[in-house]
This record gives structure tokens, C-alpha cells and sequence, in this order.
């Protein structure tokens, strides 16, 4: 088995979820590096998490919600 097909698959949600994270971004005029900078991550993994390329933790939901200024609920509240 090649490493591209070890390589684990990211759930439909992600995808989402990073179009979520875009969109508030986008909404408050807001950089990766802006958006990183105030949740504590590197700005790389936030694009990865923007383009539904990398599972993240409950954790660092909290932290990017924060960074928002926005609960993780509202955070997580997005059309399917």
C-alpha cells in the first residue's frame, strides 16, 4: 500500500466547517495570519483547516471561536 493511500481521509465536515471558518474570516475582514495570530496557531494550519485538509481538535475549535469573539456554538452553526 503507497502512502497516498494510507493517507487517512478527511470526514465530509471539514470541508465544511473550513468554509465555515472562511466565511467569518472573510465576513470580519480578517487575515489567516490575523485569525491565527489572536487563536495561537500557525497561520499554515489554519489554511489547512480553511480548506477542509486537516481534522482539527474540540480544543482548537474553542481557540479559533475565541479568536472570533464568538462561542463554539456559533462557531459551529453552518447550512449542511
Amino acid at each position: 500500500m503507497s502512502k497516498r493511500e494510507r493517507k487517512k481521509e478527511i470526514p465530509a465536515f471539514c470541508i465544511e466547517f473550513g468554509k465555515r471558518i472562511r466565511a467569518l474570516r472573510l465576513e470580519n475582514d480578517l487575515s489567516i495570519a490575523e485569525i491565527a495570530f489572536k487563536a495561537g496557531i500557525d497561520a499554515q494550519n489554519l489554511r489547512k483547516y480553511e480548506l477542509g485538509k486537516q481534522e482539527m481538535k474540540i480544543s482548537m475549535m474553542k481557540r479559533i471561536a475565541d479568536a472570533f469573539g464568538i462561542t463554539t456554538s456559533e462557531l459551529l452553526s453552518f447550512d449542511k
